[in-house]
């Protein structure tokens, strides 16, 4: 038995290497991908176009236009005569954000009373507007303590300090980049394990297979190898691009998030060759993993908080094997996350991969006979 494994897996990995697309599918595009991501996917906002309608003309406006203008997240300021011609620039997406100062600011502002200033978003740019808009509260938050403390008449008004624990800046890139190290792992392993069967199949090679005295289980397991050598050397890549490329600090146990890797690796092959069990050719196995890749990142936390989805789904959402090994990234990214905290997310990894594998192993049998 010992033997006709070793030699399966032998000719499962010398088929994958020999392949340059496959080869560079290995190296190549999860360097590509961890570089776009780590630049180009962030929330952080700059380059904004803004707009300004000032009707006051006041001191206090320009105090409040110098300031805005002057900081980092703006790109471009636009002044115009009324409202009409903003409305027509944020019609045609050339300003994101549009600040209207009445013609009493300064006044209000002088008098110590409330002064409201009209902060106009587009909304088709949702979240990049919230961000600026968050930016643009902390200005003038800002331009009120400098107030309260040179005037009499202001009251300083109680503040809240806050503090940001495990990323200090709210350096998106220390969220994005550890995350990838999990997703392209997942990604390398379901492609490697869904064309597997397939490819057999498409290639006329399924049906010695079916004269070989490989069981359906040994059959399983040399297919899987691959898919853990391959998942695990991305994992380990892409981790060491965030630590060394995009200084992202790593705090917790290098030996305990590579132990969880291959139970996440283990359980994500499981999927993969269920789907390319079922596959008669390669396209239609890519197909269904593509299928199945959507909805599990959408579902594990890895690009929007998983407790904002609805509570129905949560319960879905866990039997993701990306959303448990998530946790345990960011937990040994970002703190020094405990033996314990990482077994309670490992363990349904295994039951995952048990019951994938397991799944698979019937279907592949099923196929042999």
């Amino acid at each position: 038995m010992l033997g006709r494994l070793l030699a399966s897996i032998r000719k499962e990995i010398l088929v994958f290497l020999r392949d340059p697309k496959v080869r560079g599918m290995l190296f190549g595009l999860p360097v590509m991908q961890v570089l776009v991501f780590g630049f180009a996917a962030t929330l952080e906002v700059r380059h904004v176009d803004l707009a300004i309608v000032n009707d006051d003309a006041g001191r206090w406006s320009r105090e409040m236009i110098s300031r805005a203008s002057a900081a980092s997240f703006v790109g471009r300021v636009v002044h115009l005569d009324n409202m009409e011609e903003f409305s027509a620039r944020l019609a045609r997406r050339e300003v994101l954000l549009g600040l209207h100062f009445p013609a009493d600011f300064s006044r209000d502002v002088a008098l110590g009373r409330p002064a409201n200033v009209q902060v106009v978003i587009d909304g088709r740019r949702a979240n990049a507007g919230q961000v600026a808009f968050s930016y643009m509260t902390a200005i003038a938050a800002g331009l009120g303590l400098e107030l309260a403390g040179a005037e009499p008449q202001f009251v300083t008004p109680p503040q809240a300090e806050v503090r940001h624990w495990f990323n200090p800046n709210l350096n998106y890139r220390w969220f994005m980049v550890p995350n990838l190290a999990a997703t392209l792992s997942m990604v390398i392993a379901l492609m490697i394990t869904g064309s597997s069967i397939s490819r057999e199949r498409e290639l006329g090679t399924f049906d010695q297979l079916l004269i070989s005295p490989s069981t359906p289980l040994e059959i399983i397991v040399s297919k899987t190898i691959p898919a853990l050598l391959g998942g695990g050397i991305v994992g380990i890549l892409v981790v060491g691009v965030a630590i060394f490329a995009f200084d992202v600090p790593f705090y917790g146990s290098f030996a305990l998030m590579f132990a969880a890797m291959f139970p996440f690796i283990l359980s994500v092959s499981g999927v993969g060759l269920l789907v390319s069990s079922l596959a008669n050719t390669q396209q239609q196995s890519m197909l269904g993993v593509f299928l199945i890749l959507s909805p599990t990142i959408m579902i594990s936390g890895f690009a929007t908080p998983f407790e904002n989805m609805p509570e129905w789904l949560q319960y879905i959402g866990q039997a993701s094997p990306l959303k448990h090994f998530l946790l345990i990234v960011q937990g040994s990214f970002l703190k020094s996350m405990p033996a314990a905290d990482v077994w309670s997310n490992v363990w349904p990894l295994l039951i995952i991969a048990a019951v994938s594998f397991t799944t698979a192993t019937l279907f592949v049998q099923r196929r042999l006979q």
